[in-house]
């Protein structure tokens, strides 16, 4: 069994079913079975459409569907980063105000504290 599409409730996923079945070919939807349960401890609330690998072409045209590569997208939401110019103006701001209020005040204490330490050493 191979997925072919995946819905963002169970209800879209069984008529995406529905519609194979009559068309001749056997599909499964998988769900998360603590979404009736237990929703807060679901982690993927996508119901999945899984057909046989022979026939999963087939489906997909008949859903009129394009085929995704679901491991493609998983690799793509782990992976992918905003640049740092497309965040919000406020997240860049006080990013820029914490790498200057952060290491200033740092300098100036190792600052003075070498004025210290030399001045004791060289009076």
């Amino acid at each position: 069994m191979v997925p072919i599409a995946e819905y963002p409730s169970r209800w879209e996923a069984n008529v995406a079913a529905a519609r194979l079945r009559e068309a001749g070919y056997e599909a499964t939807v998988l769900v998360d079975p603590a979404t009736d349960v237990a929703p807060q401890y679901v982690t993927h609330r996508l119901a999945v459409l899984v057909v046989r690998a022979e026939v999963a072409d087939l489906a997909v045209d008949v859903l009129g569907l394009e085929r995704p590569d679901i491991e493609a997208e998983g690799l793509d939401a782990a992976f992918h980063h905003r640049r740092f110019a497309d965040r919000p103006a406020w997240v860049r701001y006080l990013t820029w105000a914490l790498i200057i209020a952060v290491p200033i005040p740092l300098a100036i204490s190792g600052l003075l504290l070498l004025w210290t330490v030399l001045r004791g050493i060289f009076p």
